[in-house]
């Protein structure tokens, strides 16, 4: 029986011990006889439902680890939608397409400024030298230079690896 109660959840037991209170008190006040002891007994019951209620509650409470590294987590490689973004732009671009490429070369540069500012505390503009040995030499080209009218799938693939990696 023990067994059977415990494999119905917190919701049913609890349902379950309220159909038996209001039973117990459909019963008390039907019948005049058991006034006194069906109140008590009704008082019993409702006592019991409560103490299953508490019982499934403390249960059912979950382990709170209030422990802190201090540290931001790493984030998973893909996380940042813009990256997602660009895979429109990159087909136009290397098809040739001039509005896309500058799009393209305005979001890699807002990416990697973003990415340098909160990841390494740099800026490309204040610390060239550093920023440069970050992103490498072939990225650091590319955003310090006017949008190229074609860029190769496999060049901006590296270009993001870098970021994502920054």
């Amino acid at each position: 029986m023990r067994r059977n109660l415990a494999g119905l959840g917190a919701v049913r037991v609890l349902l379950l011990a309220l159909a038996a209170v209001l039973l117990v008190g459909a019963v008390t006040v039907s019948v005049p006889v058991l006034s006194s002891a069906g109140l008590l007994v009704a008082c019993v019951a409702l006592v019991a439902a409560l103490g299953v209620l508490v019982q499934g509650l403390w249960q059912s409470r979950g382990h709170t680890d209030w422990s802190h590294t201090f540290a931001a987590p790493a984030q998973p490689r893909g996380v940042d939608t813009r990256i997602t973004r660009l895979a429109g732009d990159v087909r136009a671009a290397a098809a040739g397409d001039a509005d896309a490429g500058r799009r393209l070369h305005a979001a890699v540069s807002m990416l990697a400024v973003d990415h340098l500012r909160l990841r390494r505390g740099l800026s490309l503009a204040d610390e060239p030298e550093a920023a440069g040995a970050a992103l490498g030499p072939d990225l650091t080209a590319y955003l310090t230079q006017p949008p190229p009218s074609r860029l190769p799938g496999d060049r901006l693939a590296a270009f993001t690896t870098t970021l994502e990696e920054l």
